[in-house]
């Protein structure tokens, strides 16, 4: 008796006292699930903007889905701790495509998803409107096991709502570049354009049509005098709409100083003392209770302003002794080019953001 027949037969005897569906999953042996999508279904019609370099292994989702319809508990334990083990760009299409569907028709993940759902899903928006899911790979690659997991069990939930979806739902949504640069994905302390798996993430790919400008200045507060950064709007999309809702940037107080908020970083050139960028650290979303200086400050979920090349112009002496000293920095905007003062001064806001001395973005 070979090894593989000993191991059914032994499943089945097991099956009369325990239930076959238990002994099939115990002995690897799991029965067919195809009330969901099939695994060609899934299949990104070019996996390489998944972060694949050949086409996607999909018939663990394929059976995952189809089980967790079909409401076989056995099946999806032993098929999601399957599919939490294989690479990051299978579970980013399993949840990208059914979040993709409900995002047609719903503004949020859902009250009862996850932290690193809800945060999924807002990349799933800007991959669904730049038709580039690129980002959507690298994120769930940095989220730790649990957050997967988290992220999983959501999107089965909700793959288990929708039913089965048509063929070519991946394809309809992601179908060819749309001219966004790639994501980078580079190991802390290598080069900075060295690609591979690790925990640098660059996701300057989302691309967002706000551009701006920066003048850094000093702002006199209740809490004296403190280096600030002015934002000046390049681009229609710029100004204080975007400032306000996507930046959720806080009304700006006269001659007020609000609390830090660590999520926002400016970063400055610890040489020359040139402003290199503005970013939001992605911990702020995935990691939200943890200590803001366990969160990673070279991951990004926005990049607000980049230095463009040649650099700005450098920042007085005065301005970086006080940012080095407080260790902070006021950004507020939209200012006019040219102007000192907001034209209307109920649409100026503001962040009180961390300063970074660093290499590099």
């Amino acid at each position: 008796m070979t090894k593989g027949h000993g191991r059914k037969s032994r499943a089945r005897k097991t099956s009369r006292a325990r239930g076959a569906a238990f002994a099939s999953a115990n002995a690897g042996t799991l029965h067919q699930h195809s009330s969901g999508p099939s695994a060609a279904d899934l299949q990104p019609a070019d996996p390489t903007r998944w972060g694949a370099e050949t086409a996607l292994d999909m018939r663990t989702a394929s059976a995952l889905i189809g089980a967790c319809i079909d409401r076989c508990a056995p099946c999806q334990q032993s098929l999601a701790d399957k599919l939490l083990n294989e690479e990051a760009a299978v579970l980013a299409v399993l949840a990208g495509s059914v979040y993709t569907l409900h995002a047609e028709s719903e503004p949020d993940a859902g009250t009862q998803a996850s932290r690193a759902t809800q945060a999924f899903f807002g990349l799933v928006k800007v991959a669904r409107d730049y038709r580039d899911p690129t980002v959507l790979s690298d994120a769930v690659e940095i989220l730790p096991r649990e957050s997967r997991a988290a992220l999983l069990e959501d999107a089965l939930d909700l793959w288990t709502y929708y039913g089965h979806v048509h063929a070519g739902l991946l394809r309809e949504w992601y179908p060819s570049p749309t001219g966004l640069s790639t994501v980078t994905v580079t190991v802390e302390g290598n080069d900075a354009d060295e690609a591979g798996p690790g925990v640098v993430v660059d996701l300057s790919a989302l691309a967002h049509p706000a551009a701006y400008s920066v003048r850094p200045d000093m702002t006199r507060t209740g809490s004296g005098w403190v280096s600030s950064v002015a934002l000046v709007p390049e681009s229609p999309e710029a100004g204080y709409d975007d400032l306000r809702w996507r930046c959720g940037w806080d009304p700006y107080i006269f001659q007020g100083l609000p609390s830090v908020d660590p999520a926002w970083v400016l970063k400055i050139d610890r040489t020359s003392g040139a402003p290199l960028g503005i970013v939001r650290l992605l911990d702020a979303t995935l990691l939200p209770d943890h200590q803001p200086w366990e969160w990673r400050q070279n991951v990004y979920d926005r990049i607000l302003w980049r230095a463009p090349v040649p650099a700005p112009p450098l920042a007085s002496a005065e301005w970086l002794e006080t940012a080095r000293r407080r260790d902070t920095v006021l950004l507020y905007g939209p200012l006019d080019a040219g102007s000192d003062t907001p034209a209307d001064w109920e649409r100026l806001v503001c962040v009180h953001a961390y300063c970074q001395f660093t290499d590099r973005m």
